[in-house]
């Protein structure tokens, strides 16, 4: 017979033997050694027949409950049909199947032929190998996931994510991709020997599996990376024990826990763990030089390239291929970075030769980029990698490393998380981060640092928060016999409490209440300093005179006024009249109205977009409230006065002693 006709011939046969249920029968035409010899030869004839007529329509979802072994054999059938058909045309219809997996079974099926595609394709044409990972990534980045992964989660929810369902089967992906990938790999270093000096960031096939696994680190990856807070990394040797994930007993979700027991076996950590740890360990062999990577992205964000319209990347970027944004996102990046680092997964061979301060600067354009994500997860991670980076450190920072603009952005990033998160737990991280950000730089820096912050920062209680750190550090230098830093006295510290910390936004007309968290900061530092300087070391005693112009006489004018104010308008109220006219009263009642219809306690009276009426009690609670707050303030501030005045009297009794004796001494 003619070759075509013995080729269709076994195509006729595969398909009866398929409608027969002769499952194995299909199995012997290319496992037994005399079948497969004459059978396999014919497989290029008919390959795209054999996937278009009995592989695609068979790979379901329904196939794989209804009739495992159907899905099974075809599964099998469908490996082999990669290693025969027409490479171009065969790597288009995986690519699709993989975009469109609705299960794991069926993503698993097509990518176990893509590793065949693309073991077969080898090292030539790395634009296709980067559309087929391209593929992965997307359908990866498309999975449904909870809602709460985004929104942000508490630590028992962190406890409790690999039980979710949807978070199975996404691990279930990640370990499927690995399992796939690791040949590919292991062929990538068998031929390709990394060079770490002339290095190729050029589009070849090891970069391109570099930028792939990388984005894998990114979203949906990274918004569980909040678990290993409560489950830290493994060093080699210890033994963390990990409750199994429990397992639904639905027939699609066999191979899901097949893959989940095997990648588990012999090893006591979590699944996403497990994960990070296999993608990160994959990337730094490819590299070879783990610290690579941040070396390139100072380049990125510091020095902007225009876009070639013409061809679609960025200007040079074809010569490094790292360059374009595109295959390697930076907060998939960080989360490499906060991998190696946070994670203690940098490999012992890295170069030891990166100064602290290097990987400090370099690192925080990826921490910037980490805080200025909308995920909490993901602000979190930027909260670690930052302290970790700031740990590390052994010298001060000098203030020359202030003229990079990412300091800037990465203060404000972290001052919104700190000042208006709506997570408490990430509020107090990131006013943790903050002080220890400050406290790293030299003396010059610190001042430069809190300067800027007071003077453009808006929240009241950061506000008071700064002022607070200043005063310490002028305290912690007063404890010391040596000459104090320019910073810390003299014109430096004058300039310092007027215009940042001693300041009254709008004269006696502030709002004392809004203003009361660093107002009343404000006082004590002047307590204190009234206290504890009474040599004047820093010039405190000299600048004292205009801080009482400035800030003394019209605060003490100011709370007069309001408490007056307030106490007229709750009169008002307990006599049942009305104060429309009232500003600020009516602002602290518009804040009630708008924190009672968000909590849902307004009645359907606000359908329509209206605030809710106040009644009587609510008025007078608001009022009692902010009577409490103003005359709580008051004290505060009568008290400072008092010590004010008082150590300004001892202070000139002092001075008198000595010109006292010399007079004295005169007249003898």
């Amino acid at each position: 017979m003619e070759p075509g006709t013995d080729a269709d011939n076994l195509l006729k046969l595969i398909k009866r033997l398929l409608l027969e249920q002769a499952y194995d029968g299909i199995k012997m035409l290319f496992q037994s050694p005399n079948e497969s010899e004459k059978n396999l030869r014919h497989l290029p004839a008919i390959s795209m027949d054999l996937y278009c007529d009995v592989c695609a329509p068979s790979l379901t979802d329904d196939t794989n409950v209804e009739n495992s072994e159907l899905f099974d054999c075809v599964n099998e059938l469908l490996k082999i049909v990669a290693e025969y058909a027409p490479l171009e045309q065969f790597m288009l219809e995986v690519m699709e199947k993989i975009e469109e997996s609705t299960s794991i079974a069926i993503f698993s099926a097509y990518l176990r032929a893509l590793q065949v595609v693309l073991l077969r394709q080898g090292d030539a044409k790395p634009q296709a190998v980067e559309w087929c990972l391209c593929s992965v990534v997307t359908r990866m980045r498309d999975l449904p996931l909870p809602d709460y992964l985004s929104e942000g989660y508490d630590q028992q929810q962190a406890l409790l994510l690999e039980q979710e369902q949807q978070i199975e089967d996404l691990m279930a992906h990640y370990i499927t991709i690995d399992l796939c990938y690791e040949p590919l790999l292991r062929n990538i270093l068998e031929q390709e020997k990394p060079n770490v000096i002339f290095r190729d960031c050029s589009l070849n096939r090891r970069n391109v599996f570099t930028c792939s696994l990388v984005q894998l680190m990114d979203k949906p990856l990274a918004l569980l990376e909040l678990s290993n807070e409560m489950n830290p990394y493994l060093m080699p040797g210890q033994i963390h024990s990990c409750r199994p994930c429990p397992k639904r007993r639905r027939p699609e979700h066999t191979q899901s826990n097949y893959l989940l027991a095997r990648a588990n076996a012999g090893r006591a950590q979590t699944y996403v763990q497990q994960v990070v740890q296999s993608l990160t360990q994959h990337i730094t062999r490819l590299i070879g030089d783990p610290y690579y990577l941040l070396g390139l992205v100072e380049q990125r964000t510091r020095w902007k390239r225009r876009l070639d319209a013409s061809k679609g990347v960025y200007e040079m970027s074809s010569h490094n291929i790292f360059l374009i944004d595109e295959k390697l996102p930076l907060p998939a990046l960080a989360m490499y970075y906060h991998a190696l680092f946070v994670a203690q997964l940098l490999p012992t061979t890295a170069p030891k030769i990166y100064a602290p301060l290097f990987l400090f600067e370099s690192s925080l354009y990826l921490v910037a980029v980490l805080l200025e994500q909308s995920e909490p997860p993901l602000q979190h991670c930027g909260l670690r990698l930052n302290d970790y980076m700031l740990s590390i450190l052994n010298e001060p920072v000098p203030q020359s490393s202030l003229d990079l603009e990412v300091h800037k952005r990465y203060c404000e990033a972290l001052c919104k998380i700190t000042g208006y998160s709506p997570q408490e737990a990430l509020r107090q991280k990131a006013l943790q981060t903050l002080h220890h950000y400050i406290m790293a730089f030299d003396d010059d820096a610190k001042y430069f640092v809190l300067r800027n912050l007071l003077a453009t920062l808006q929240h009241d209680g950061i506000l008071g928060y700064l002022g607070g750190i200043y005063k310490d550090l002028v305290a912690g230098a007063l404890q010391r016999q040596a000459p104090l830093h320019d910073v810390y006295s003299g014109v430096q510290f004058r300039s310092m409490l007027l215009q940042c910390v001693c300041v009254l936004p709008e004269d006696v007309k502030s709002d004392l209440l809004l203003h009361s968290t660093s107002l009343s900061n404000a006082i004590n530092i002047l307590r204190f300093f009234a206290l504890g300087d009474m040599e004047n070391r820093t010039g405190f005693w000299d600048v004292l005179p205009e801080i009482e112009e400035r800030l003394l006489a019209p605060l003490g004018k100011a709370l007069n006024f309001s408490l007056a104010h307030y106490r007229a308008y709750r009169e008002r109220v307990t006599n049942g009249q009305s104060a429309s006219d009232d500003e600020l009263m009516q602002k602290q009642l518009n804040m009630l109205a708008v924190n009672i219809s968000n909590s849902g306690m307004a009645g359907d009276g606000d359908a329509d977009g209206q605030l809710p009426d106040i009644g009587r009690e609510e008025k007078l609670e608001v009022l009692a409230g902010s009577i409490t707050g103003l005359e709580t303030l008051r004290n505060v501030y009568l008290r400072a006065c008092e010590i004010l005045e008082q150590n300004q009297s001892r202070r000139k009794q002092i001075q008198a002693k000595p010109v006292a004796m010399e007079l004295e001494l005169e007249h003898h």
